[in-house]
């Protein structure tokens, strides 16, 4: 956002409240969603109001529904031909995301990937439809066919056994097409059976105990924002990455939590005599608590680098996921080359998802073609 102007710091704060009001009627008078106004586009807007100044009249009615709704379909339009451009240079790849909104539709978006960014293709209600491979794969294949099959190279689904079906049947019907499994997910999945390994899933349940009592009591919660100067759950693109980094927001703030359940102010607490208090004390103040903590960070962090190279949208991830898989590979292996049974049950978890089912011949082409990543992993493995 743009720095406050002198005129701006000599309002009143009484002028000010009149406008929030006024904006805030509108919100509520129009039943707008108030998640609106962290939008982007929120912001340009009031932005551009501010740099035109005094005298700036909305659109009409008819402004809006007529000229403006068609350059705005002019400027997609246009946004398109720059992504067809990229298409017919680059190739693409055709992403699908099935989700289900609140009123229980499932809906499918079609999302096509190049050098030029990310371009939303469509949407597909497919409520009525039985999500099989031949369905799925005839809606991936019109998709394909939107774009022109000779400028996509890959499919990415997410890992049902449905879209892997539908991958079968799409690269036999069109021969240079590849389909792949969706990088993030498969992570995910990876980082749930890591955490289901015993000595992890005895720690990952004490730490959501810990944070849900500490989430769950004001006065407690303020407390502990006291002594460790902020918040400890961190929301993550994955429910299973965020358990992970929570784990590491605590270990980070572990002197911090500590200092809250030997402090004055906890132990004068009422909350400090209750179950779930003496539960929250006992695991922060365990020191096995935190020894496993350590060791589910050092089985997972690598991973997490990992998920962040495939969900980035900035630049392409398959050139980099396979040496950061490698990379992540190695890691583990020596940070827990002094537990070699919990190792093992960690590569299990690792060869059971990324080995056996992640081993991509794209991500090994785009491996070879990054020189940087690839005669660095060569030159390891010597």
């Amino acid at each position: 956002m743009s720095q406050p102007t002198l005129e701006y710091s000599t309002k009143s704060k009484e002028a000010k409240q009149i406008v929030d009001d006024h904006v805030a009627d509108f919100f509520y008078e129009n039943g707008i969603p108030l998640n609106a106004i962290n939008s982007r586009s929120w912001e340009i807007m009031f932005e551009s109001i501010g740099q035109y100044g005094p005298g700036y009249r909305s659109p009409s009615y008819h402004e809006i529904r007529n000229p403006l709704l068609d350059r705005a379909v002019n400027k997609i339009e246009e946004l398109r031909k720059k992504h067809e451009d990229a298409w017919k240079e680059y190739g693409c790849t055709i992403m699908s995301d099935g989700w289900t909104d609140t009123s229980h539709r499932h809906l499918i978006n079609f999302l096509a990937n190049s050098p030029a960014g990310t371009f939303f293709l469509g949407s597909v209600d497919a409520s009525s439809e039985i999500a099989n491979a031949s369905m799925l794969a005839d809606l991936l294949e019109k998709q394909i066919n939107k774009v022109g099959n000779e400028y996509v190279v890959q499919i990415v689904t997410n890992n049902g056994s449905n879209y892997k079906a539908a991958g079968r049947i799409l690269m036999e019907r069109i021969p240079t097409l590849f389909w792949t499994p969706c990088v993030a997910h498969y992570l995910d999945l990876m980082m749930e059976d890591i955490g289901k390994i015993p000595e992890f899933s005895s720690c990952i349940n004490s730490a959501k105990k810990v944070c849900r009592f500490l989430y769950k009591y004001g006065r407690i919660l303020d407390l502990m924002r006291e002594k460790i100067g902020g918040d400890l759950v961190r929301p993550a693109i994955t429910r299973f990455a965020t358990s992970y980094l929570t784990l590491v927001s605590m270990l980070k703030n572990k002197q911090g939590l500590r200092s809250l359940f030997m402090s004055e102010e906890w132990h004068s607490n009422s909350l400090s005599k209750s179950v779930e208090g003496r539960q929250a004390e006992n695991i922060i103040l365990s020191i096995l608590f935190w020894t496993k903590v350590e060791y589910c960070i050092k089985a997972t962090q690598p991973l997490l680098i990992a998920m962040r190279i495939a969900d980035g949208d900035e630049t392409s991830a398959a050139p980099k996921i396979m040496a950061a898989m490698d990379a992540a590979k190695k890691t583990i292996k020596e940070t827990l080359r002094d537990k070699s049974s919990l190792l093992n049950d960690v590569m299990e978890c690792y060869d059971k998802r990324w080995e056996n089912q992640m081993e991509q011949k794209l991500y090994g082409a785009a491996l070879f073609l990054n020189p940087g990543k690839y005669f660095a992993i060569k030159e390891k493995d010597r």
